[in-house]
């Protein structure tokens, strides 16, 4: 899909489920943390972006893909906070090098999600079954 395109549907998903203005949305905009999303806000724009886009993008889809093949004892450590390989991975996936996320838990990984990452996931999602 042609990213101008899917940044207008993200961003017309994100405003709506959110009741923000579009002009409000940038592809740096993170919606956690500059929007106040909480998690069932993520699940709603997903829900409604695997809709648009016929592609089933889920947390379960997101949490794959920032843990990069780590298993759970390879990305969690014994306290309950992010490795430093996982650190990496997250990274990786989201595209920011720039991520400060030490004494960070798997739930506050949602805060580092952005637009940019949104639209990168469903360009990279095969189209199946919504």
């Amino acid at each position: 899909m042609e990213n101008k395109k899917l940044f207008d549907m993200v961003q017309e998903t994100v405003a709506e489920v959110l009741d923000v203005e579009k002009e409000e949305i940038s592809e740096k905009t993170r919606p956690v943390v500059d929007l106040d999303a909480e998690s069932l806000d993520l699940l709603d724009i997903l829900f409604k972006l695997s809709r648009q886009t016929g592609k089933k993008v889920t947390m379960q889809v997101i949490q794959k893909d920032v843990r990069g093949g780590l298993t759970e004892d390879e990305f969690i450590d014994e306290t309950g906070y992010i490795t430093a390989a996982g650190i990496e991975k997250i990274k990786a996936a989201i595209g920011d090098e720039n991520i400060q996320a030490e004494n960070i838990t798997s739930k506050e990984v949602l805060r580092l999600i952005d637009i940019k990452y949104i639209m990168k996931i469903f360009n990279e999602t095969p189209a199946g079954e919504v």
